[in-house]
Order: structure tokens, then sequence, then C-alpha cells
């Protein structure tokens, strides 16, 4: 009996040229004829097509004499290459019988690209059904990945005009302008503009794909353009059909005429609605008037305050005088368009706006980021190199970055681009006419928060900006600490070394920001370099992204150190030393020649008659490189924020991960728990993981008084240093990074005024959240960004109620009854699951209440309410409870307390100079806890 698995493998391809494949290799498929009979046998699988349909799909008109034959040779020729004889075929094989009046394909769907291509749309349907927007978009985008061209393309070309195959065409077009409402939806029109574009020329007069077409426009600030659509639209139908357009055309470009501001969230008239619809206000009694969500939800939008890096980027062409033929002009910005919105993409931005030749690209307005900064930065360096690189146009780019606090509005459930307010938005506006060609302008907030990884020097212009130089080759860290309490992850990265097992090539350093991944890559580096020089494997490290020449810099130090090439040496020298390792390390002359070309260039060493390689190029070349050095020693590439590497990089690691590549080729990176999520398989796959999780208190207090005496503070037990070192590693929840920024920050706030430390929440000059390190601000409002958005808004109604907080009085600031909060107690466990709160201290007026496990989550999560917003709610739990409660409830005290430690070490510092002790206690009141037991542990 012939084995299933034989006939099991074919893969029927019918969206576009007819291919069979087995095994992944095509088969030939022969004549038009049998070509012909096979495509139509797919096209109705699982059933018995008639001879006489197939002699009709073969023949457009009379049919000869041996047209049965015909059919009959071309069966029996397809049963031969495809194996799908009947005679010895399982019921649930596939085959091709003789089934009375034809013949029968019997075939599993799944093996048919057109009935995969029907699954995923049926799916995709259903989720939107249920809401899921994203997921709907996501497997339609799949299921239209699955198409090459046209049905069967092949044999329409050649004449063949079945129904089915307009009618497909007309299913793949639905699907594509459900696709794009659903990505319209989710705030993508810049995304899938020029696609609409494109498709649009084809299908003039597809009124839903126009209309898509003019809301994307719109929102890209091209409201002129998308008016032309309508009016070019409106010509055809009048001129050719004497029709006039939709009411829900007319009806979007009344709106687009008047700039009606729900465009900018609200799905197109007919479409599915992404956003819920509004509830109804609560019918409870003493429910006055509707909740603050419940207003908001009827307006479509939530604000939020956040903090955004804004990018501003203008391309001109200084080569073509007079600003050159609008045509040429419009090509070029196309093409660049899509450059800036693929690298906005690739560092989760938006192309919030594009007028002409300027992109305006949001960061933090959405999800937050720790690093929202750092990503705008190289974003614009991203969109200059691969401009630079192309060569296809004399284009040349200015760019100027701000960071600042805005005040950001998004619709529910993602619905719609979020709309920004922010003088962050309003200053690269203004600074971008004074920035010169081809140099990038930030201000002096957003170096702050990307100068240890960006090299600046101040703008010749303005005295208050930097310009950028480029990516750092090496990270620049702030005064070196002890690694405290993560000697067992450095002991298994450092294990690795000591054997050359294919299984134990690949170690992960796993942790939140903040968690010393770094400091024990700097540790292991500096362990592998004490090694005895006889065994002391050769370390490379890779950068995990390239947006400039920057990758070329660390190649250029690396390849030096491998082949002895210093400084001193003459070209000759150089070249000599390198190409006698390549020889040697690579696998044959051709690859030798191949990568001898491209490590010449980061080495300086290419003459005007050799092919210069790009950054991409040379980094890989470096590698393969690495992987041949490997077979004669242990090589160990070391790569730090590996979860957000390029697809280059990561493709390095990936065949390690299995039996494939060296053995003494081994990679030590350090990566954020999201990289899991680009790579979901690698979580089970990676050989040795070293997680970094929050360290004792303890240890964050050591470490503490560590950063204190660096600064000259000493401790003097029982003085106020050792109340400003509990109140620190409380608040540091174990995060490394937080406790040294935390006891940075009260040495650098020194003698503030004690009046304005004791003063109420609302009377003090200063905004308690301001008082946060930025880093550590940073850190908690990525956290809370990454909540989902149902539970972000419960952790911030429990932000608003104070130090206890109950179901019920987080469900009278959601407009349900208190005696209803079932679901608000589920969420609020989820929250205990997740660790942003716990179960408060039990007594007899907590019983059953919540807490903020991190204090200081809870001041982020406060602080990004607006003020109009806060007073809303707490009036709102004011009328179900019948009495009110102070804003923020017990939360400024630490505030007030960070201000009084500052106060505490201005008097140890004067106490110092004069040669006095310091009073134990001074400032602070004694036996009062800061906050309740267990709180940041």
């Amino acid at each position: 009996m012939r084995p299933a698995a034989t006939v099991g493998e074919l893969r029927f391809h019918v969206l576009g040229p007819l291919e069979v494949l087995r095994n992944g290799v095509p088969l030939p498929l022969g004549g038009i004829k049998q070509r012909t009979v096979l495509g139509y046998l797919l096209l109705h699988p699982n059933r018995v097509t008639a001879t006489s349909r197939l002699i009709s799909a073969l023949w457009d008109g009379p049919s000869p004499a041996s047209a049965r034959k015909m059919v009959q040779n071309a069966v029996w020729r397809l049963r031969k290459l495809l194996h799908l004889d009947e005679e010895h075929a399982e019921p649930e094989d596939m085959s091709l019988q003789s089934r009375p009046p034809g013949y029968l394909l019997r075939v599993d769907p799944q093996a048919v690209d057109l009935y995969r291509f029907h699954e995923l749309v049926a799916q995709g349907r259903a989720r939107m059904r249920d809401g899921g927007v994203a997921e709907a978009s996501r497997l339609w985008r799949q299921a239209l990945a699955l198409w090459r061209g046209p049905l069967l393309a092949d044999l329409a070309e050649a004449g063949v005009a079945w129904p089915e195959l307009k009618v497909s065409a007309d299913t793949r077009l639905d699907v594509l302008e459900e696709y794009f409402d659903a990505e319209l939806a989710l705030g993508r029109h810049s995304a899938v503009l020029p696609e609409l574009l494109t498709l649009r020329r084809a299908e003039p007069r597809r009124e839903r794909l126009t209309g898509q077409l003019m809301l994307s426009l719109h929102r890209s600030g091209r409201q002129s353009d998308a008016l032309d659509v309508y009016r070019a639209h409106r010509a055809e139908l009048a001129d050719q059909l004497g029709l006039d357009p939709s009411r829900e055309l007319q009806e979007l470009h009344q709106a687009i005429l008047t700039h009606d501001t729900a465009l900018h969230y609200t799905p197109l008239p007919g479409t599915v609605q992404a956003r819920p619809a509004p509830r109804q206000p609560s019918a409870a009694a003493g429910a006055a008037s509707p909740a603050p969500d419940a207003v908001e939800e009827s307006a479509g939008l939530v604000p939020e305050r956040k903090e955004v890096s804004v990018a501003l980027i203008n391309a001109v062409c200084p080569a073509v005088p007079g600003g050159g033929d609008p045509e040429q002009v419009d090509a070029a910005m196309e093409a660049l368009h899509e450059v800036v919105v693929a690298e906005a993409n690739r560092f989760d931005g938006i192309v919030a706006a594009k007028l002409g030749c300027c992109w305006l690209v949001v960061f933090g307005a959405g999800r937050s980021h720790d690093n929202d900064a750092m990503r705008a930065v190289l974003t614009v360096l991203a969109v200059r190199h691969r401009i630079r690189a192309r060569n296809a146009h004399p284009l040349h780019l200015r760019a100027a970055v701000d960071t600042g606090e805005a005040l950001v509005r998004y619709g529910r459930d993602g619905a719609g681009p979020p709309t920004v307010t922010s003088a962050a938005l309003d200053r690269p506006q203004s600074l971008l006419p004074l920035v010169p060609l081809d140099e990038v302008w930030v201000s002096e907030g957003t170096r702050g928060q990307t100068d240890n990884l960006i090299g600046y020097q101040r703008a010749r212009v303005h005295a208050a900006m930097w310009t950028v130089q480029g990516v750092r080759c090496a990270t620049v860290r702030g005064p070196r600490l002890p690694l405290l309490g993560r000697a067992d992850c450095v002991r298994a990265l450092t294990d690795l070394l000591d054997t050359d097992a294919v299984e134990r090539r690949v170690a992960l350093v796993v942790g939140g920001p903040g968690m010393g991944k770094s400091a024990v890559l700097e540790e292991f580096e500096r362990q592998t370099a004490g090694r005895d020089p006889a065994t002391r494997p050769l370390l490379a490290h890779l950068l995990p992204c390239t947006v400039d020449d920057s990758a070329l810099r660390v190649v250029a130090a690396e390849l030096s150190s491998c082949c002895g090439i210093g400084s001193w040496d003459p070209p000759g020298t150089a070249r000599a030393k390198l190409w006698a390792m390549v020889e040697r390390a690579a696998a044959d002359a051709d690859e030798a020649r191949r990568l001898f070309e491209r490590l010449l260039v980061p080495l300086g060493q290419v003459t005007h008659q050799e092919q210069a390689a790009g950054p991409e190029e040379v980094v890989a070349a470096w590698c393969t490189l690495l992987e041949r050095l490997a077979a004669e020693r242990t090589v160990v590439v070391v790569i730090d924020d590996l979860h957000a590497a390029d697809e280059s990089v990561l493709g390095l690691v990936g065949p390690l991960l299995g039996q494939e590549g060296p053995a003494r080729l081994k990679v030590v990176a350090a990566a954020r728990p999201e990289l899991f999520l680009r790579r979901p398989a690698w979580e089970s796959a990676v050989h040795v993981t070293a997680e970094l999780t929050r360290l004792p208190d303890t240890v964050v207090a050591e470490l503490t008084r560590t950063v204190l005496e660096a600064d000259g503070v000493r401790d003097r037990p029982p003085g106020p240093v050792a109340e400003l070192v509990e109140v620190v590693t409380a608040l540091a929840d174990g995060n490394p990074m937080f406790a040294a920024e935390l006891a940075r920050m009260a040495l650098r706030r020194v003698g503030p005024d004690p009046a304005a430390a004791d003063a109420a929440p609302d009377e003090r000059p200063e905004a308690a959240h301001a008082m946060l390190p930025s880093a550590v601000g940073r850190a908690l409002a990525a956290q809370l960004d990454a909540l989902p958005a149902d539970l972000k808004a419960v952790a911030q109604d429990a932000a608003v109620l104070g130090e206890a907080v109950r179901p019920e009085d987080v469900a009278a600031l959601r407009d349900q009854r208190p005696s209803d909060a079932g679901d608000v107690a589920d969420a609020l466990g989820e929250l205990v699951r997740r660790g942003v709160l716990m179960a408060a201290p039990a007594d007899a007026a907590n019983t059953g209440s919540f807490t903020f496990r991190q204090p200081l989550l809870r001041e982020v999560a406060y602080a990004r309410l607006p003020q109009a917003r806060r007073a809303a709610k707490h009036a709102a739990v004011a009328r179900w409870e019948g009495r009110s409660r102070a804003p923020g409830g017990s939360l400024r005290p630490v505030a007030s307390e960070l201000l009084r430690l500052g106060s505490v070490v201005q008097r140890l510092r004067d106490a110092a100079r004069t040669g006095a002790g310091p009073e134990p206690g001074a400032g602070l009141t004694e036996g009062t806890p800061l906050y309740p037991a267990g709180a940041g542990r």
C-alpha cells in the first residue's frame, strides 16, 4: 500500500499562477489542457465534476470530437504526476477518482490556498463581530498575503474566462475593503495609504474604496487631495453613468469640508463600528449626573496626561532649481513617505501628519515606553540613513526632536489615532527653518534622556539645542555601582564558556527596565577578559539595530583587535593582516574575496575602484567571519537590548537555538521580556536564561548606602540617613535603577522650603509626579500602559480613591451600582495577579480592600489623569458615599517625605563642613510609618 504521507505533502496554489508543490518543490504540470483540468477540479474539490463541464471549461465554443478522450488523457497524466491514483488510496487520502458522470478530486482543503483564504476571512469576520478589530485586521492581512496574483493567472492569460475567476477577484476586493476599514479604525491610515492609492486607480468605481482613500488622506493632513478624489469620482459617475455619489460618500465629503473632528476617530458610515456604543448613565438613586467615564465615552475620546517625544522631519531637494517638476517631486516624496512610515512603525511611532515635504511623528501618544525620546531620535537617523543609501534622488533631510508633557486624547479600544496637544509639537516647527541640511537637532529634554546612547554637540546656530552626531559605539553609563545580588546570573553566563555542547550556546539575561541587565553583561565581560589567554574566548559585540554608520565603527574596533591591526599600521599592512585572517577562516576562495571586500569598509581601506558595502552588508560579513573563526576557538557574541534588534541580528541567534552552526559560537545577550512577543518559540528554546527578579530589601538598602557614600554622605545610625535608606528601599520595589535614581534625586534636592513640604498637595507649586526621577517615572508609565485598556482604567480609578480601594468605590467611578461590583472585583483581582495591587492591611475599616503594591506607580497613575477628570471622579465617589475624599487620598505624603529627605541631606552636608554631628532623626517624624506594611516590597 502506498504511504498516505506521499500525497499529504502536496500543496496546491491557485491564488496566482497554478502551482503544485511537493515538499516545497514545484512540480512540472505539463501543457495547458492538463493545467486547465487540474485548475477547474481545484475550484470544485471533494465533489463530482461531470466530464461535460470539464469539456466546457476547456473549450469556449464547439469542442472537437476527441474532447472526451483528451480529458481522459489529461486526468491520467495528472494521476501519474501527482500520484493521485485511486486503486491503492485510503478513503482519507488525496486522490483523483473516476466517479460517474465524471471525476472527483479528493483533497484536504488546508492544502489549497484558496480555501485557507476563505477560512482566514471567516475567522476575521467573527473576530470583528466580537469587537476584536486588531485581531480581525491581522487575520485579513494574513489571508490577503496568500494571493500571488489573479486567480489562476496563467490560465486567464491563456484565454480562460470562467465565472469563478471574476467572483474570486470581487471577493478579494471585498476583503481588502474590510481590512482597510479595520486599519483605519486602529488609526493606521498612513500605513494603508500607499496601497489605497494604487488600488483606487485600478478600481475607480468602488465607492467604499473611494471613501476609505478620502478618509486616509484627510487623516494624513492632505485635505485638498481628499477633496480632489471626491471631485474626480463624482465627475466620472456623472459622465459615464449619469449618477451621483452615494449618500454616505456625500456626507464624508461634507465632513471633510467642515473639518469635522469626528473623522479622526469615527469609522466610515456603514462600516463595522470599532468602538463600543456609549453606555447609558445608570438610573440608580443619587446619581445626579453621568459619571465621568460615561461623559467621555459619549464624546468618543478619553483624555490623559502623558510625556511624548515629537520628531518633525523635512525633506529638501537642493539640486533641483525652483523646486523641480511637481510630478518628480511627488514621486520622490511618495518614496520617502514609505520610508518614514516604515521606520516610524519599526520604533512604535505614529505618523500624525504629512504636509508637503514635512512629516510629524509622535512617540508615546499611543503606548508609552521608557525610551520614547530614544525611539524618536533613532527613527530620524534611520530615515536619513536609508535615504543616503538609496542615492535615487538628491534628497537631504533635516529634523528637530523635542520631548515634553502633552494632553493626549484617544478612542476607547484603540479606535482612531490619538490627538496630541503639547508645546513639544510647536517648538520643532519654529526651529526647523534654522536646522542646517543633513543635521538633526534635539532639545535639552530629549538630549538628557538619550545622551547615554547618542553623541551630541552644541548646535552652532541655536545654543539651546543640540546636534546629533550619531549612535555611540558603547553606552555611556553613570558612576559604576557594585553588582549586588546578581552573582548567580553572572555564574550562569560564565558556565556557558566551559562547554562545547551544541545545546548550550545561547544565554539570555532577561529583566525589565532598570533591573541591571547591562551591568550583568559588563561583569560577565570583565570576568571573561580576566581568564587565562590560552583559554580566553574571542569577545565580539553587535549593536542591536542599524540606523547610521555606528555599526561600522563597532566592527572596525572589533576587527582591528581580532586581526592585530594597530592605528600605526600603514594601509598595505592593515590589508595584509585582514586578508591573512579572512583567507585562513573562509570556507572557500570566493567567500574569502567577498568577506575581504566588505570588511575593508569599516577599516577605511576601500579604494575608488572597489565597490563599497553598506553597514548591513558589513555586519553580515562580520557575523559570517565570526562563524568561521568559531571552528578554531570559542567566539562569544555579546548583544545588549536584543528585544529591539533588527531581524538580521535575530537571524544570527535563531539558528544557534537549534543544531545549526559551530558549537563554539555562542551568544550572550540582554533583553526585556517583550523579546518573547517577537519570538514566542524562544522562551522555551533558549539554552540558558538568567532572569533578573526584584532584589531583596537588604540588597537594595546596601546599594542605596553605596550611592550616598559615593557623594560623601556617610551613614551614622540612628541618624536621618538610615531613614532615607529605609524610604528609598520601600519606594524602589527591588529595582536597582529605581534605588540609585531616588537616592541621587534626594541628594540633588537640597534645601527645600519646609513650608512647601508640609503644604497641601494642591497648594504646592511643584506637582508631586514631577518630583520623581525622570527615568523612574518613564519606566512606571510604560508599566501602566502595558496593561490592557480596561485594567489600566481600573488602576487609574484605584489611584484616585486613596489608600484603601474597595470594589464598590471603583464601581461608583464607572457608573455602576456599588452593589453590582462583581466585574470590578474581578478586575482588581487581575491587577493583584499582575503585581499592580495587593490586599490592604486587614483591619475593621479595610476588609476586602486593596492598595498599590508600588506607591510610585500609584503616583504616576494619578498624575496621568487630567485635573478636571480627577475632580469629576472625586465628586462621583462623594455622591455615592455621602462624603468627600481629599484629592489623591494619602498619596502626597510620599512626595512630601522625599522633599524632607533632601532637607536632611543638606543639613548633613552643612554639619560635615562645620564639624558638628547631625541631630538624630532631624527633619523626620519619629515613629510614623511612611507606607503600609508590605508596600513596595
